[in-house]
């Protein structure tokens, strides 16, 4: 059986809007990491107890081709990507997985630091790029609909984190809720995140033996509060 916190899978039903009057649907709006993790059965199972109709992916084409969603056919699939291309630390392609890049260049660690973005910028970005925020304004128009007809819908990049806290932001902004609750939540990510970023960090020491290399993927890896609130900041 598939592993919630493996998902980082949540519902943003019952969050409450800043005026105090009303609240997220239940049901209706899930959140989550990259369902290739699941096998088909279990992809079925996690559709079948949530009453999934909608599958939302955030992540680029290539990404959704190398790691497809193994979704029953009675679920629709609809690919709404946030970026145009790859991304270090963001999409997780094969040539732009940031620990197949740290293995490549594990003896030239001066590099891969000067590979790593700048994640504040790439927030704001999604929010205000043209395209970016294009499909953004598109995902949110779904979600609300799909809510409307009473079908719930699930939307994923790859750990749940990047792409789909901006998405969850939007959407929560949508309903009036407070900055400070949306925050919240997007550091809910960290329950699920934490362990494996350890394991990913012990896992560079070892390959580069470089402690600002650790660091610098701890940040990257983890829902860091300046990040969302960055995008909240920036989304007019």
């Amino acid at each position: 059986m598939f592993k919630r916190r493996t998902l980082n899978l949540r519902d943003l039903g019952g969050m409450t809007f800043a005026t105090g009057k009303g609240i997220v649907p239940d049901g209706l709006y899930l959140r989550s990491g990259k369902l290739s993790i699941l096998s088909r059965k279990e992809c079925r199972s996690l559709c079948k107890e949530y009453n999934i109709k909608c599958v939302i992916d955030l992540r680029t084409p290539l990404e959704a081709l190398e790691f497809p969603d193994p979704l029953p056919e009675e679920v629709e699939y609809v690919q709404l990507p946030l970026l145009k291309e790859g991304t270090v630390g963001i999409t997780h392609e094969t040539g732009s997985d940031p620990m197949t890049i740290i293995r490549n260049l594990r003896k030239q660690p001066e590099k891969l630091l000067e590979m790593v973005p700048d994640f504040s910028l790439l927030y704001r970005q999604v929010v205000t790029d043209a395209y970016s925020r294009s499909q953004l304004d598109k995902v949110v128009a779904k979600l609300r609909l799909n809510a409307e007809e009473g079908k719930c819908t699930l939307f994923h990049c790859t750990a749940g984190k990047d792409r789909t806290g901006i998405v969850s932001m939007a959407l929560l902004k949508s309903y009036g809720v407070a900055d400070a609750d949306i925050v919240n939540d997007y550091l809910r990510t960290n329950r699920s995140a934490f362990w494996p970023t350890m394991k990913k960090c012990v896992g560079i020491w070892l390959l580069t033996a470089n402690w600002q290399l650790v660091k610098t993927a701890y940040r990257s890896f983890m829902a860091d509060k300046q990040l969302i609130e960055s995008a909240i900041k920036y989304y007019v």
